[in-house]
């Protein structure tokens, strides 16, 4: 791999970082200034949500910067996020459900999906 490309690849996940952060940032002052509910099953729900959008950007702009093999970049750039987020609830000792599998699955598809379209993006 080139510099320039593993550049462009960080960059995708700082940004999805960014966005992530910017995405739970604004759930939560919604919840706080109470103009959102805040019982557990409209949070597991909106969070959810949140990072379907999250792992679609994702996908999108890692179909961008790879140019092709939009599935596998995106399936891929996921992966890493998942697997770091595994890593993560393991040191903090956090109990693996069947929901979570669910959930990485999900994402997983998200972003694929969001990596085919990346692809197919034309440039103006």
């Amino acid at each position: 791999m080139n510099q320039n490309l593993i550049k462009s690849r960080l960059l995708v996940y700082l940004l999805f970082i960014i966005i992530m952060s910017l995405f739970c940032g604004i759930y939560a002052l919604l919840i706080y200034y109470g103009k959102v509910t805040s019982n557990e099953n409209t949070i597991n729900i909106v969070t959810f949500i949140i990072g379907i959008i999250s792992f679609m950007i994702l996908g999108l702009l890692s179909g961008i910067v790879a140019k092709k093999n939009g599935l596998v970049e995106g399936m891929l750039a996921s992966l890493i996020i998942i697997l770091i987020a595994l890593l993560l609830n393991l040191v903090l000792k956090v109990p693996f459900v069947a929901n979570n599998f669910i959930k990485m699955a999900a994402y997983i598809t998200s972003s694929s999906v969001g990596g085919i379209i990346g692809v197919n993006l034309r440039k103006s």
